[in-house]
């Protein structure tokens, strides 16, 4: 019985001046200067924002941004952070707009990277994802969640020990990443012969993490 093809992927979601994240670390204070920050005197717009997003209030959202770059329209987190919101609202070929205006005017956001990646691996441009992906861990190297979603691209692509070197350095990064336990042990199911105790191991922790059963995979082990 073959695996499904494509790894468990979490959508994610970028950051606000509070956090909206899912599937993400916040942003450390302490890199502000590297990652950037919110234009100055837009507290009130930005828990407007915040508020709006978590509401699921997109038309809000979109409004307390774009507020945000008349202040600044030069602004790589607002940018960032309406791309987001276009995201979610279901408008593709915006979001990927404003997350390239992310990292057009900082290159040093590495979030904006792997959202502008994830976008791009959606729409089937996978040679691009790629190149996002790999500019957000030049960035951000400790992102285990960046090295989680290359290797669900280079798996698109057939380049299973590439793949599985990305999972083991997600794992490493981040012990408690259950979604690139998961993927690691379906990764290690595919291989011919399948590694099944050690695919065993990885799919008994993720479940432990919180990562739902999966049928093919409990199956495949009991094989």
């Amino acid at each position: 019985m073959r695996l499904p093809n494509l790894l468990k992927i979490v959508l994610h979601l970028l950051l606000a001046a509070v956090c909206h994240a899912q599937d993400t670390a916040p942003l450390n204070p302490a890199n502000m200067n590297k990652t950037g920050m919110l234009p100055p005197h837009t507290k009130v717009l930005g828990e407007r924002a915040v508020a709006a997003f978590a509401k699921k209030d997109w038309a809000a959202a979109r409004k307390a941004y774009q507020e945000m770059l008349d202040l600044d329209d030069g602004n790589a987190l607002v940018w960032a952070n309406l791309g987001a919101v276009e995201q979610q609202a279901g408008n593709v070929k915006r979001a990927i707009e404003c997350f390239e205006k992310s990292v057009q005017f900082n290159p040093g956001l590495g979030q904006s990277w792997t959202a502008l990646g994830l976008l791009l691996q959606a729409q089937g441009d996978t040679y691009k994802a790629i190149s996002c992906f790999t500019r957000a861990i030049h960035e951000e190297p400790d992102d285990a969640r960046a090295h989680n979603y290359l290797a669900i691209t280079f798996k698109g692509f057939g380049w299973a020990d590439a793949a599985e070197a990305e999972l083991q350095k997600a794992i490493d990064l981040k012990p408690d990443y259950g979604i690139a336990h998961f993927n690691l042990a379906l990764m290690l199911l595919e291989r011919r012969p399948p590694a099944t105790e050690l695919a065993r191991r990885h799919y008994e922790k993720a479940l432990a993490l919180g990562v739902a059963k999966d049928d093919v995979v409990e199956r495949r082990l009991k094989e």
